[in-house]
């Protein structure tokens, strides 16, 4: 009985966030088969069930242990101010706010993400490159910086929208003092343990959506001019996939929750993009799965956690295609750069979708500041236009300019298209 008690915990310690063997570099997941190129080892077949039992141990045996405890820390040392007097109740977009919170967003971010870009491709902590002909180029990384940092300001938006609404009293949370009461600790607790889960499944319907052709066009694109991946492209995204992609925050709104619920769910889509994308296989947070998704488009939607939906879907891809079995070769990625002009095609799509959101959030700012009293149904129709109408732009953009092609389609629909629009 011992023997098996030390076994188990011996395994976990080794397994420790995400580690194999106690180690974090320079080693691949247990599937790897260190003989073939990187990417040519099969991935298991994910299902449902594993996902399941893996659930009480996501914050033991994954990288999940790291952003919790970086969420932890930010929510002590640096907590929401939400009284009446403070930044957060002046505005749902406040300058004061902003000027609070962006800075510990951005430096967060910047420094999780360069850890991974500078150990992996500065100093070479791993050795199993997708890529072995890669060539390290500036402007595309700053290409992904400057994209990823208008996510980071985008976040930060959110946060100012959520902490006014607690603030002002318009919407109702747990107040973030009682961790020495029950319902406190039960709060954190399932905030905890159910924030990453849920971000599985989020993610795999809000990203299946951004595949559908219009808003591939138009949004998504921009996410994959990155073929071959580094860190910063995790976050690198057009604004309206980020209006999308932290969608996830939506059970804040809806449920009785601490806000340490939304700042755990922040620190884990802004983080979790880096090592997802860092290009490597041999390292604690490598990810096979999702390069693969870079390198093809039209497969493997979900995260690695959550491979099942991909399964169910069509969608699952497990190994590189025979053509780059040898080893895959190097792509121009030309398109990631800021070095060329933008199209007057995606000019006018950001011009467009950014004003449907702009609509909600001057309107929002006036009746914050007492300008003119809440309206009902105009607020209903600025929020329909700040959520659908970057969707029908997408749509009325590319059917102009494309016709309706230009993009790919990403593999079987089945119902997973109706789903997302669900879950965005």
């Amino acid at each position: 009985g011992l023997r098996r008690v030390f076994t188990m915990l011996s395994t976990l310690i080794r397994g420790f966030a995400g580690a194999t063997d106690g180690r974090f570099y320079r080693v691949s997941p247990s599937f790897v088969d260190s003989a073939l190129p990187p990417g040519a080892s099969v991935i298991p077949r994910p299902t449902f069930a594993a996902w399941l039992r893996a659930g009480p141990l996501v914050l033991i045996n994954t990288p999940n242990t790291i952003w919790a405890l970086i969420a932890v820390c930010m929510f002590e040392c640096v907590p929401y101010d939400l009284s009446r007097t403070g930044p957060a109740a002046s505005a749902p977009l406040s300058a004061a706010f902003f000027a609070a919170r962006l800075p510990l967003w951005l430096g967060v971010w910047l420094g999780y993400t360069l850890w991974w870009h500078a150990t992996l491709h500065w100093f070479g902590f791993a050795e199993r490159p997708f890529v072995a002909a890669r060539e390290y180029r500036p402007g595309r990384v700053a290409h992904n910086l400057v994209w990823s940092v208008s996510g980071v300001v985008i976040w930060t938006g959110f946060e100012n929208v959520f902490a006014y609404l607690w603030a002002t009293g318009r919407l109702a949370y747990v107040d973030e003092t009682a961790w020495s009461s029950r319902r406190g600790a039960l709060h954190f607790c399932a905030a905890l343990l159910l924030v990453p889960l849920w971000r599985d499944v989020h993610f795999f319907f809000a990203h299946r959506m951004l595949h559908f052709n219009a808003l591939y066009a138009q949004v998504h694109s921009l996410h994959h001019r990155n073929t071959d991946v580094e860190p910063f492209s995790g976050l690198c995204m057009h604004p309206v996939e980020h209006l999308y992609y932290f969608a996830c925050a939506l059970p804040s709104l809806l449920l009785l929750t601490t806000p340490f619920a939304l700042l755990w769910n922040g620190v884990h889509l802004l983080l979790s993009p880096g090592a997802s994308h860092s290009g490597f296989e041999d390292h604690w947070q490598a990810d096979a799965y999702h390069y693969f998704h870079h390198r093809y488009v039209s497969c493997n939607y979900a995260g690695t956690n959550a491979g099942f939906l991909d399964v169910w879907f069509g969608s699952f891809v497990d190994t590189l295609k025979p053509t780059d079995q040898k080893g895959c070769k190097p792509r121009p990625d030309a398109k990631a750069t800021l070095t060329r002009p933008p199209s007057l095609e995606f000019a006018a799509y950001l011009a467009l979708s950014a004003g449907c959101v702009l609509a909600w959030a001057v309107a929002a700012s006036d009746v914050a500041a007492g300008a003119h009293a809440a309206a009902p149904r105009l607020a209903t129709h600025l929020a329909v236009l700040a959520g659908f109408g970057p969707v029908a732009a997408a749509s009325a953009v590319t059917g102009i300019t494309r016709s309706g092609g230009g993009a790919p389609r990403g593999g079987p629909l089945k119902t997973g298209l109706l789903l997302a629009f669900f879950f965005s």
